[in-house]
């Protein structure tokens, strides 16, 4: 008899998790901030918080030139906070949960960084720079723009790099989200990669 509330409640928590899902691309700005606001605020991306050995950090030395970095999806603020103090001369992350930009400013404080680093809640879709950078970086973020919309996206940040700046993603899994590499290498100009054996995908394009 009780195996039919746990049934229940399974099929809500899978009704949720794909809604959320859905909602994350499709979903309006009040409604995906709701949605980013109660996780990061629950706890559900700590596991995240250390990302001290990821590959991106190697590409954003070799391409940022020491200079300005753009993070779109910048979450709780692990690049502003990993990456080697004096590999970049400052640092804009952008993401559209308050909670965890609240989360990212606080570790840039204990971290010495509120010099170097801001960061600001805003949607991807509105946001206007006030400067140009030298790298603009979607990390783990890029997948959460519908693919029909992502060369209008890339194109209008691209008016925001500076001559010589470049563009950088980082996506979890290659194989997923296949669709969104060949739309870059058909579109953009890519001067490096990962390796293609890595699960992993880093693209740098201009």
């Amino acid at each position: 008899m009780k195996i039919i509330p746990f049934i229940g409640q399974l099929a809500r928590r899978i009704k949720r998790v794909i809604d959320s899902r859905i909602l994350k691309r499709w979903g309006n700005t009040a409604k995906k901030k709701s949605i980013w606001d109660e996780e990061f605020s629950s706890g559900q991306w700590d596991y995240l918080e250390n990302t001290n050995d990821d590959p991106i950090y190697l590409y954003l030395e070799k391409y940022g030139n020491g200079g300005s970095i753009l993070d779109h999806g910048c979450g709780s603020g692990n690049t502003g906070n990993e990456l080697d103090a004096s590999k970049y001369g400052s640092y804009t992350g952008v993401d559209i949960s308050e909670s965890a930009v609240k989360r990212a400013l606080t570790r840039s404080e204990n971290n010495g960084r509120v010099e170097k680093n801001e960061h600001v809640c805003a949607d991807i879709y509105q946001y206007t720079p006030g400067r140009r950078y030298d790298i603009i970086l979607f990390r783990e973020s890029i997948f959460y723009i519908p693919n029909s919309k992502i060369s209008v996206v890339l194109d209008r940040y691209r008016d925001y790099l500076k001559e010589t700046g470049g563009v950088i993603v980082r996506m979890c899994d290659r194989k997923k989200y296949a669709s969104i590499v060949r739309l870059i290498e058909r579109h953009y100009h890519v001067v490096d990669s990962s390796p293609a054996e890595d699960a992993n995908i880093i693209l740098v394009f201009r």
